[in-house]
């Protein structure tokens, strides 16, 4: 009787044990897909200088407009249409390398459900839910972004035209304003959740 007790605890030790290690190759497949999808939003830090770059010489820019005669005005606006245009087509690269990070990650996606360890997966699943918002938040600030760009396109555009009337640009200016509001809070949003994700990543640091 003993003896069929201790190999019944051995069996089901070594059931524990394959189902111990089999958890760690799955946390460490997702985790291996996780780094693949960020290696991908790499590009990120470059845009980010770019488009910093391109915000303040617009700024300049758009300075140098006030207290200048129609031609100049018009000059210089046309300027600030070239500074949006090369801005959205720098902010293109970051929206492209986010939508190839988010196709890479959900290749690992599928080992999540192969964790048998329900307390493990609880936790990765967590860190799942963060990473999903992340993109999506992105998205949305992408799009506010891209609505800032095409406001502003649409302003100077305006002023570099002929009969130009002060209450258009007024109307327009507002939408202007309006469009960078949206965008701080779809921002603030993206931000928070890339720090939800540090947060997670940890958890399933301590148990990969």
């Amino acid at each position: 009787m003993k003896l069929k007790h201790g190999v019944s605890v051995l069996l089901a030790s070594t059931i524990l044990m394959a189902g111990c290690t089999t958890d760690r190759g799955e946390i460490k497949n997702y985790n291996e897909q996780v780094e693949k999808a960020n290696d991908t939003e790499s590009v990120v830090n470059s845009v980010g200088k770019k488009i910093n770059s391109l915000e303040q010489e617009k700024q300049k820019l758009v300075k140098s407009v006030s207290g200048k005669d129609q031609k100049e005005v018009q000059k210089t606006s046309k300027k600030i249409v070239d500074n949006v245009e090369e801005r959205k087509e720098t902010f293109k690269k970051e929206e492209d390398a986010y939508d190839k990070s988010e196709q890479q990650y959900k290749k690992g996606q599928k080992h999540i459900e192969n964790i048998e360890n329900k307390q493990k997966q609880k936790m990765v699943k967590k860190y799942d839910k963060a990473q999903l918002e992340k993109y999506k938040a992105h998205k949305n600030y992408a799009e506010a972004y891209d609505n800032v760009l095409d406001k502003e396109k649409a302003m100077f555009k305006y002023t570099s035209g002929d009969n130009v009337e002060q209450s258009e640009i007024d109307k327009k200016s507002k939408e202007v304003s309006k469009a960078y509001k949206d965008m701080n809070k779809a921002f603030k949003k993206y931000s928070e959740t890339m720090q939800k994700v540090k947060d997670e990543k940890q958890q399933v640091d301590s148990i990969s």
